[in-house]
């Protein structure tokens, strides 16, 4: 190995010179207050030793150089931001301490030797995880501050994990995804290592009597017991699936570039890069995963290129992954100065080679800004370049928070890319960029911990961006400023009196914004600060506008409607119940009214005290010449709201207090009349619109009830019709003989009765029985079952381990079939394969009833009922795994997996009613039957 010491320019050098060439490249960066971890800094200066292998590897080299380690060292020693920022992040943890050891260390006494040697099972990936941010964090601790005991700490937890049972090491359930990026980390944490020296101490080459020399042995053990049994045994495969192959690149690269094994990181930057050896949909190469996407693609509804990252249809955390994963390991290649062939992928030296970055032109970039996009909220050109008709996923969608911004400084200051032009969203992210510390719904997250993401990259960051300071935890509150996006001309971002927020102009057609990162808690409420000039409405959206060219798209759900009064210019919250993807698009429609819209605020429930209406029905009936009242107020228990109202009509009273409207209407005023009422109680508001519906007279008021209650020709159970029946007939007789006081009771008796009406025959969109709220389901929740009849496959029963699931139409009721729709969850579509529906009227002996199970495919498919059991009537249904596809995952079997199942039949009533059960035996027995 030759010794090159400090073998190029730094960057900071560079820099500094061509500032005091006059070349005005950056601004000078200013110092901060490092009071925070100036006591943890040492007099030594910690040299980072630069060499160049014989097989051509630069070492310190696994993601961080010795500039990176050198710039970031000189930074975080002077205060500069942001590298003094995230530094002090990274002392407030407790692997950061100087009193860490390992989790899989044996003993105090023994604090080099593994606790459990063998690598065998998922309770040492937890172990491994943990102590790999452990190690690393703990050599960087040493290389920034100079106090050697963080070497010792470190050096003690690579020893540890360098003393694992190399015959130890047996796969188990996610082996392959899990233990190859801590793998990188250890390595990471072992090149500083052994890139720097103990101190020159009266001591030297130990620390509290430990020896803090890093050998040739242990290298050896490391690589011979460790790493090199972990790539074999767990990382050995290029057909792991989409990201499940990126992670394990991690620990083959850095051990290939540790072990300077240039076979193996030749084979693992083409695993990288194109992964020919598996050519697949689910192959997880760079250039498999984010494909170009062709104009005259038949799949290809835009009409234009475009490129997309494949896994955003399964969903967007594994997307993340993907972006995460090919960014780090660009970085690792950089670091080696290693290009590939522009389009193979394959190690080159070629004068065509580009680098990891500008592999398939920016692909990484392209693929990014996709992502990106989406995340923030914006429409993403997408299709399932298998054919089977998916989509791109919601699940996650919104969880974007960045504290490193990789690609963007990798890309702008590393390859000279206009990003802004090139990668618009990737450039709004930039914008976006959080600090060390960020705000994550509910608390504040520190990006410096254990787990998946490439925390280290604030080591490398460019020294271009000295002097930018981090943004505070109070710039990432939640606002439509800091992470709202308009998706059309009628909303805009606008900076008033030092406040930015959206403005939107209510009209008939509506105007959509979206905002991201609403990390919301479970069972808790939002609240969005709202400001008006007049009445409008808001829908909170579950995605953005069908794209018409899209056939496979569809229309937004509407997650929550929220009626905004005028608010007088005064900025009042506004509240809904949280749910949904982390976007939440916020559809504003009216007439002319401005909307004004700031923060989103989380657990609102525990900050406000939001009026609410409580009242079950929206319709309230009167008839002439007499005096109705109705409690109209709402209930808020931080206090008494003030009540206004819109729309009262003339002779109407409103009780500002109470919300109690009063009203004697005449025959002039027979129609329905829309009243708002505004409850307000000086931060948060509600409004609500009542309808007051005037009929001609008492049977023209219980006509209309009927009317807009019932569907005419509608077949309704027995259970529900006959007490809707009886009073019918009761109100229908107060109406001709009774008090007015006798004909309001009757009449309400009638409104119970006409909600409390079931179809017999529910439908579904497709014409299929509607049955959830009509079964009881075994072997599964009331909520999975509801989820097979959702219209969705991404939404699923779960993922479960028994053999089949039932519906019970109980005892009252039977269901004849023609058909059965089923449909699998989306991607897993073996996960369903070979299912069969059976009939039932006992629950013990069961009648196939489909023609064939199910197959291999993301699509809905219509089974027949066989013919001899079509119209046949059951009262139990039952799904059943018979004929089960290998598992997408050995380590994973038996998992079935059903999105969607549609019956298409009818249900029917039992005849008669079973009033009384008698039992006997003839060996009876007093108190017993036997």
């Amino acid at each position: 190995m030759t010794q090159v010491g400090q073998r190029r320019r730094s960057r900071l050098t560079a820099l500094a010179a061509a500032l005091a060439a006059g070349i005005a490249a950056v601004a000078a960066p200013a110092p901060v207050q490092a009071a925070e971890y100036d006591d943890l800094l040492t007099d030594n200066i910690v040299a980072i030793n630069e060499t160049v292998s014989d097989a051509g590897f630069v070492h310190p080299g696994v993601g961080l150089s010795a500039d990176d380690l050198r710039n970031a060292q000189e930074m975080v020693r002077s205060g500069q931001e942001p590298w003094a920022s995230y530094f002090d992040a990274m002392t407030k943890v407790g692997e950061a301490s100087t009193t860490y050891r390992a989790t899989n260390s044996k003993s105090a006494s023994q604090p080099d030797v593994a606790l459990d040697p063998n690598f065998n099972h998922g309770g040492l990936r937890g172990r491994e995880t943990r102590d790999s941010f452990g190690a690393l964090t703990q050599s960087l601790m040493w290389t920034m501050t100079g106090d050697e005991v963080y070497r010792k700490n470190a050096i003690q937890a690579l020893r540890t994990w360098a003393s694992m049972n190399p015959d130890g090491f047996k796969y188990f359930p996610d082996a392959h995804i899990h233990t190859g990026k801590p793998l990188s980390q250890f390595l990471m944490a072992a090149e500083i290592i052994r890139a720097t020296e103990p101190l020159a101490d009266d001591t030297p080459g130990t620390q509290d009597g430990y020896s803090v020399e890093w050998t040739a042995e242990d290298d050896e053990r490391l690589l011979g017991n460790f790493a090199q049994p972990l790539v074999d045994t767990f990382l050995y495969s290029p057909e792991r699936w989409m990201n499940q192959h990126n992670f394990g690149l991690y620990g083959r690269i850095a051990t290939a570039i540790y072990a300077d094994d240039t076979e193996a990181y030749a084979k693992g930057v083409e695993w990288f890069t194109v992964n020919s050896e598996f050519v697949d949909y689910t192959s997880g190469g760079l250039a498999q995963q984010i494909p170009l996407i062709e104009a005259d693609d038949p799949a290809n509804p835009y009409g234009e290129d475009f490129v997309q990252v494949r896994e955003m249809g399964r969903d967007q955390a594994h997307a993340e992954c993907n972006i995460d994963n090919f960014a780090a390991m660009a970085r690792f290649l950089h670091v080696q100065g290693t290009k590939v062939d522009p389009e193979d992928g394959t190690v080159s030296t070629a004068d065509d080679a580009v680098s990891a970055y500008g592999f398939l032109g920016n692909r990484l970039l392209a693929g990014a800004d996709a992502f990106d996009g989406f995340m923030m909220g914006q429409p993403t050109q997408y299709i399932d370049d298998r054919g089977t008709g998916g989509v791109i996923s919601a699940a996650y969608r919104g969880r974007m928070f960045n504290p490193l911004n990789e690609l963007y400084y990798q890309y702008k200051y590393v390859e000279g890319v206009d990003v802004e032009a090139e990668a618009p969203n990737v450039a709004l992210l930039n914008e976006r960029m959080d600090g060390p510390l960020y705000q994550y719904g509910t608390g504040v997250h520190n990006f410096w911990g254990a787990g998946d993401k490439s925390i280290e990259y604030w080591v490398a960051f460019p020294p271009e961006i000295a002097g930018t300071e981090p943004a505070p935890v109070e710039d990432t509150t939640l606002t439509f400023g800091n992470y709202g996006i308009p998706l059309d001309e009628g909303t805009e971002i606008i900076t008033e009196d030092d406040r930015t927020f959206a403005r939107a102009t209510a009209d008939e057609d509506g105007t959509v914004s979206v905002v991201s990162r609403v990390m919301y808690p479970g069972n808790s409420k939002l609240g969005v600060l709202v400001r008006t000039d007049g009445p409008a409405v808001m829908e909170v959206l579950d995605k953005e506008e069908r794209d018409p060219r899209d056939p496979n798209d569809w229309e937004p759900g509407v997650m929550a409607r929220i009626e905004l009064p005028d608010t007088q210019g005064e900025w009042r919250y506004v509240s809904y119940p949280a749910g949904g993807p982390h976007t939440h698009f916020f559809r504003i429609t009216g007439d002319g009214s401005t909307v004004d819209m700031d923060t989103v605020m989380f657990d609102a429930q525990k900050q406000l005290t939001p009026p609410a209406f409580e009242q079950a029905r929206g319709k309230y009936h009167l008839w002439p010449d007499a005096t109705s009242t109705f409690e109209l107020g709402a209930t808020d228990t931080g206090g008494a709201p003030a009540y206004t109202a819109s729309g009262l009509p003339e002779g109407a009273e409103l009780d500002a207090e109470t919300g109690t409207v009063t009203w004697k209407p005449t025959s002039h005023d027979r129609g329905t009349h829309k009243v708002q009422i505004i409850a307000d109680d000086g931060d948060a508001l509600t409004a609500r619109t009542f309808e007051l519906a005037v009929a001609k007279n008492r049977p023209k008021m219980i006509d209309a009830a009927v009317a807009d209650g019932t569907e005419e020709g509608a077949v309704y159970t027995t259970a529900s019709n006959e007490p809707y029946q009886a009073a019918l007939a009761a109100a229908k007789d107060a109406a001709e003989d009774g008090t007015d006081e006798e004909f309001r009771t009757a009449f309400e008796a009638l409104l119970d009765g006409i909600e409390a009406l079931e179809l017999l025959n529910a439908r579904l969109a497709d014409g299929s029985l509607d049955y959830r709220g009509a079964v009881t389901p075994s072997n599964m929740s009331l909520d999975q079952a509801r989820a097979l009849a959702d219209g969705g496959n991404h939404s699923h029963f779960g993922d479960l381990r028994v053999g089949f699931v039932t519906l019970d139409f109980g005892t009252q009721y039977r269901v004849a079939a023609e058909e059965f729709g089923l449909q699998a969850r989306f991607s897993f579509p073996m996960r369903s394969q070979g299912t069969n529906v059976y009939g039932s009227n006992d629950g013990i002996t069961w009648t196939l009833l489909t023609e064939r199970p199910t197959g291999d495919t993301n699509e809905m498919e219509t089974i027949p009922v066989i013919a001899e059991h079509r119209g046949k009537e059951f009262r139990y249904l039952k799904l059943q795994i018979d004929e089960p596809a290998p598992p997408i995952d050995p380590a994973y079997p038996g998992i079935w997996s059903v999105a969607e199942f549609h019956v298409f039949g009818d249900r029917s009533e039992v005849p008669g009613t079973v009033t009384d059960v008698t039992m006997a035996s003839a060996d009876a027995v007093d108190g017993r039957v036997t």
